[in-house]
């Protein structure tokens, strides 16, 4: 994968690296310290891209970016995908799950969390859609969260909505926080239930 570097931290290191020649009181600590300013300034940007994720050699995800900005901060290096993301996840045998799109992630590498945000949504093998405004993808425990509204369309049963998600990252097997409300879909049902607060 090639990284374009930004055009910034060029002209910002040239003219540091000019000052820091016209003087020589500067310890080893402060040429530390600006090297790593250096870096928190940089964006590596690039186009088109696709990351895969795997666990102990086995296929969990692929996601697909058109644009991936990453930046090398030291105390906070993340990945961000400004202009949309697609994911496909992959179960233990290497058939698809399910799908996600979203109009934004950002990956936070230290912590390997990965922040989903507007318009997602998820299709599993099942035909359940799930939509929200917020999904967060934590690799580590292999969770999905969200404690946002959620919708989901189960096959053409019903739709449940609800306040706060969780799920495995296969999007098979999940729970609510709290059930809102349940439309059933079926024209001879046609029935809406709303639940009510104690």
């Amino acid at each position: 994968m090639l990284f374009q570097k930004h055009i910034t931290k060029a002209a910002v290191v040239l003219t540091a690296a000019f000052f820091m020649a016209c003087s020589s009181d500067h310890t080893v600590k402060e040429l530390s310290d600006l090297n790593a300013t250096m870096d928190s300034l940089s964006v590596e940007v690039a186009n088109g891209v696709q990351i895969t994720y795997t666990d102990s050699a086995i296929l969990r995800a692929t996601i697909a970016a058109p644009v991936m900005k990453r930046f090398p901060d030291k105390e906070n290096p993340r990945v961000e995908m400004p202009v949309g993301v697609h994911a496909v996840f992959f179960d233990d045998i290497g058939d698809t799950s399910s799908q996600l799109d979203a109009k934004y992630a950002m990956h936070y590498e230290k912590d390997d969390r990965i922040e989903i945000r507007d318009s997602v949504r998820v299709l599993n093998r099942n035909d359940e859609e799930i939509k929200t405004d917020e999904l967060i993808w934590d690799k580590k425990k292999r969770r999905v969260t969200s404690d946002k509204p959620v919708r989901v369309r189960i096959r053409n049963e019903k739709i449940i909505m609800a306040e706060g998600f969780e799920s495995d990252e296969d999007f098979l097997n999940y729970t609510f926080i709290k059930v809102t409300g349940i439309v059933y879909l079926d024209e001879e049902i046609g029935e809406e239930e709303t639940i009510e607060e104690d």
